[in-house]
């Protein structure tokens, strides 16, 4: 059977103690959500924050979008509440609901939901894209380190990488396979194989761009931080 067409988008972003760059995160989902013709509902969950991640994201949504304050939860169960903040919030059913969701030290592109939506309309279930990184202060022989640590899942189309802070599903398989459950890092690995083995029409793509922050201090203990300060 056909999947109906997309009617709207959710997009769900976790954060943790991130008021220095919550902002250009989602300046830039903004950008993103212009290119596409559907509404586009934001949501942010400050997990367990201590700064000020919850205000200034509040005041760069404005009234279309949500935050929701949390005790820390870790970061599964936060992006799982983000996510179904913003697929509440969309009020269509969820066959017809694009899910996205990226972190919160995180810039996507302009096309990143345009590029998504794309896909959804070749008739495929969720993506999963690439992660860029802001290199500005690392140890110069850190990039090269990190692409040769990608190369055995390979980089092009259909390649086996999976980022949270660069995914998109339909709702309905959100749904299906139960959200991305409660772990404190892993939830998008997780939740990705769950969909594959569920029957989802999942592919690895390579025109999904994303740039992420490339500092070795991670938030989220086993995170993205973590992968890279192994690296160094």
């Amino acid at each position: 059977m056909t999947a109906p067409p997309i009617r709207a988008v959710g997009i769900g972003v976790p954060a943790r103690d991130e008021e220095t760059t919550i902002e250009a995160c989602l300046a830039a989902i903004a950008v993103a959500a212009g290119a596409v013709s559907v509404p586009v509902v934001v949501a942010v969950v400050a997990d367990g924050c201590t700064d000020a991640t919850a205000a200034r994201a509040a005041a760069a949504l404005g009234p279309g979008g949500t935050v929701v304050a949390t005790s820390h939860r870790g970061v599964g169960r936060a992006r799982s509440l983000a996510l179904d903040t913003a697929l509440a919030g969309t009020g269509v059913p969820a066959e017809e609901v694009w899910l996205a969701t990226t972190d919160a030290d995180t810039t996507v592109s302009p096309t990143w939901l345009a590029t998504q939506l794309r896909w959804a309309g070749r008739g495929h279930d969720a993506v999963a894209g690439l992660v860029s990184i802001d290199w500005s202060g690392s140890d110069p022989e850190l990039p090269g380190r990190y692409v040769a640590s990608l190369a055995p899942d390979g980089t092009g189309m259909g390649h086996g990488h999976v980022h949270g802070a660069n995914l998109g599903l339909r709702a309905s398989w959100w749904q299906a396979v139960g959200g991305c459950g409660p772990a404190g890092c892993g939830e998008d690995r997780e939740l990705w194989d769950r969909l594959a083995g569920a029957g989802a029409r999942t592919i690895g793509v390579d025109d999904l761009a994303v740039t992420t922050s490339g500092r070795l201090s991670s938030r989220v203990e086993g995170g993205f931080a973590t992968y890279l300060a192994a690296l160094a």
